[in-house]
């Protein structure tokens, strides 16, 4: 009797010890895949922090403006050249259609949108 119990005891250890070994490797395993996570999360992040930077510097209002002065044809807009729409509704001798522009006004009105702070 104390040789099967002996054997059962030395094949049960046997089989747990086997058992232990592939649950070590099997975490070393997770846990080099983890490091590696962890490590391509920090990459990801250090750039995206110098996308944000570069982002900002592209974006700078000043960067912009000096741009469009040295790129673009565009003057600024003088108030001698705006106009109000009961100004020109109201113009003599101008042959306007005053249901198109009520309905323009109505329009461009209704698209104004008060702004919310």
């Amino acid at each position: 009797m104390m040789r099967r119990s002996t054997l059962l005891v030395l094949c049960a250890s046997l089989i747990i010890g086997l058992a232990l070994f592939r649950l070590k490797y099997k975490v070393m395993s997770l846990e080099h895949h983890h490091s590696q996570i962890k490590k391509s999360i920090h990459e990801n992040q250090e750039t995206l922090h110098v996308l944000r930077a570069e982002w900002a510097h592209l974006n700078d209002p000043k960067r912009l403006q000096e741009l469009s002065e040295k790129y673009l044809d565009i003057n600024a807009l003088q108030s001698s050249q705006l106009v109000s729409f009961a100004d020109v509704a109201s113009a003599p001798g101008n042959a306007y259609d005053k249901a198109a522009l009520d309905q323009l006004i109505a329009e461009a009105t209704a698209d104004q949108k008060p702004d919310q702070d």
